[in-house]
């Protein structure tokens, strides 16, 4: 029997089991000097207010969870680097929520992306979003979420879920357990998570407030912005081929590396600042451009 009784308990364990400080190390002391300005901080807020989808409790998480299910690797390796996905003036994740938006309509659920998206066909996902990387993979994503009304099922329990006044990293596994192939192939649960912290956010646009007690952060953008803030230390020949723009494979030590140090530096970053995982997550997420000319390290995976 698993003696860890929490899911965000067991995502910790395993960063600390993949934590090699030779690699990528937390560097406490940068972040013990870090200024304590928690009123700066604020949760994610995901613009669902005034939408369609944002009319209903139930819409709004129906849209957090099918949008996650394909949040994750916007650029396409090519001969010159990488191409970025972009859709209408939108680039990366924003092109998809911009495509999503479209897709959805003006409807309160989701009868229409999932007339649309359910087929699981890759052509009709292209057709629907563009040209976007790993799209057979996507496909089968939305079809395993949009199949019957597992979705709505999925929806239902996290507004329940959110009626308690809190939303956990616990919800995050539920949902990895429902859709075991859109959400359950990721150890750290970083999209899982994400879509538990936009519902979280949405609910916050409302007004209502709800704990959201997560740990994501394992993914491209949070380890390029703690490197540049100095508070993640890279091994100089990992940090080479970083800046190289060279593949890190999904898996390696070097790729678990990277997410664990980011899951336990932001953990105690946010405990320093005095702050929530949630708050610290988004902080990092809206100073990702910040960070100048620091790159984000390349793995072609569907986590993040």
């Amino acid at each position: 029997m698993n003696s860890l009784h929490s899911a965000k308990e067991r995502l910790l364990a395993q960063a600390r089991q993949d934590y090699q400080p030779e690699l990528v190390a937390v560097d406490s002391e940068a972040i013990s000097r870090l200024p304590a300005r928690a009123d700066r901080f604020s949760h994610m807020t995901v613009g669902l207010f005034g939408k369609p989808a944002g009319q209903t409790p139930e819409g709004a998480a129906a849209y957090c969870v099918a949008l996650n299910s394909v949040n994750f690797m916007f650029w396409t390796p090519t001969t010159d680097g990488v191409a970025r996905y972009h859709w209408g003036d939108e680039g990366g994740a924003h092109g998809l929520k911009a495509a999503f938006d479209a897709i959805w309509g003006d409807e309160t659920t989701p009868v229409r992306l999932r007339a649309r998206l359910g087929s699981g066909v890759e052509q009709v996902l292209i057709d629907a979003l563009g040209e976007i990387s790993l799209a057979r993979r996507r496909a089968q994503f939305l079809r395993e979420v949009l199949f019957e009304d597992q979705l709505e099922q999925a929806a239902a329990e996290l507004v329940v879920a959110a009626g308690t006044g809190r939303l956990t990293a616990d919800d995050a596994e539920r949902l990895a357990r429902r859709f075991p192939m859109a959400y359950g192939q990721d150890p750290y649960l970083m999209r899982a998570q994400l879509a538990i912290m936009w519902y979280a956010g949405y609910l916050l646009e409302q007004g209502i407030q709800v704990d959201c007690d997560i740990t994501v952060a394992a993914s491209y953008q949070m380890p390029r912005v703690m490197r540049s803030i100095k508070v993640l230390r890279f091994a100089p020949e990992l940090a080479a081929k970083i800046d190289k723009h060279t593949l890190i494979m999904r898996h390696s030590a070097e790729e678990r590396a990277i997410r664990s140090a980011t899951v336990l530096g932001a953990q105690e970053m946010a405990r320093h600042l005095g702050v929530s995982e949630h708050a610290m997550v988004n902080v990092l997420w809206q100073n990702r451009h910040a960070c100048g000319a620091t790159p984000y390290h390349l793995t072609i995976t569907t986590d993040y």
